[in-house]
């Protein structure tokens, strides 16, 4: 496809309501997927170097920006989506069981570049998701996969750990890192298991072979946020932080939305002090990645000043196309330094 029809297509994506957009995405996404993999023969070699983190100690990143969770909720087409040069995707978020998530309408897109989404969780499940994985992971084995997890809308918060569980067990042989997702604003109650006592309950099951990050919510308060950094820095099997989910307070301060969690350019300025604050906190070997609203090669570059280790994009994939990646190159080339 000629940089010309890419910049119409995306344009007409953008004419269309935000949810059928990104539904037509992942079907052409598969078909391309299919093509390159099936048809093609194509294979993306391992890596000899690169970036390498202490933490990461068998897997090098072409470089050190990826795409946040949200995207591929299904691991459906993160082989298609490696092609285009990211250096590690997160896949998800999924759950034990398969659910449908919260009614439509439930994504919007706001100016300037912001989306509210009030998905919910709406995923395939723990089997179907495994099989997506094994069917194209080999294909990609220079991209690192990590899993977003979260627990079932049904499930209740005392049973919360048990769905964590199974999903760590289960996923440990198709991923290279696991991300608890505790911070979605999109499922009642989740939130409030971002605590000193869920965090010690999360460490007691999780294993000891892949890397653990914990996903937190730009809603939190600095004492909060701090609290928890502190705990994420002084426990063993934790080996970092994803900050920052969606905002809701944003979504309602900014948008009057009643409900969901904002994402995109707005938020950039709140995921740069939550990186910031994370740094002052978290100590080597323990990593940040830091998301939320990064939209241009300097947004890049703010977040690796800020302490980020590695960055993720995912709202600016969607109003800018992939051509994203195009601008941010001349700072992928410096990122592994």
């Amino acid at each position: 496809m000629t940089s010309r029809m890419m910049t119409f297509f995306h344009r007409l994506l953008l004419m269309l309501d935000a949810e059928v957009a990104h539904t037509l995405v992942i079907t052409l996404l598969k078909g391309y997927q299919w093509l390159l993999f099936n048809i093609l023969r194509r294979r993306m070699p391992s890596l000899n170097k690169g970036c390498s983190l202490p933490v990461f100690s068998k897997l090098n990143f072409r470089n050190r920006l990826g795409l946040a969770a949200g995207f591929d909720k299904g691991a459906e087409v993160f082989a298609a989506l490696a092609q285009l040069g990211f250096g590690f995707i997160e896949v998800g978020t999924v759950t034990p069981k398969p659910q449908i998530g919260n009614p439509k309408p439930r994504l919007w897109r706001h100016p300037p570049d912001a989306l509210i989404n009030h998905m919910g969780f709406n995923n395939c499940g723990l089997p179907r998701f495994k099989k997506n994985i094994e069917k194209y992971r080999r294909f990609v084995p220079g991209v690192p996969l990590f899993a977003n997890i979260g627990k079932n809308f049904n499930t209740s918060l005392t049973e919360a750990i048990k769905d964590y569980q199974a999903l760590l067990q289960s996923l440990r042989p198709y991923v290279d890192a696991f991300v608890i997702n505790l911070s979605s604003p999109n499922t009642p109650g989740l939130q409030s298991l971002q605590s000193t006592t869920f965090l010690d309950q999360i460490a007691a099951v999780a294993p000891t072979d892949l890397p653990i990050l914990i996903k937190l919510s730009p809603d939190l308060d600095n004492k909060t946020l701090l609290e928890l950094y502190a705990q994420v820095n002084a426990t063993k099997k934790f080996n970092g932080v994803v900050v920052v989910n969606t905002s809701a307070r944003l979504a309602q301060s900014l948008y009057q939305a009643p409900q969901g969690g904002l994402s995109g350019r707005p938020l950039f300025e709140r995921a740069l002090e939550c990186v910031a604050l994370a740094r002052g906190v978290l100590k080597y070997p323990k990593i940040i990645v830091g998301v939320g609203g990064v939209s241009s090669a300097e947004d890049v570059l703010k977040m690796r000043k800020a302490g980020a280790d590695l960055v993720e994009i995912y709202t600016a994939l969607i109003y800018r196309g992939p051509q994203i990646l195009r601008e941010l190159s001349s700072v992928l080339e410096r990122l592994p330094s």
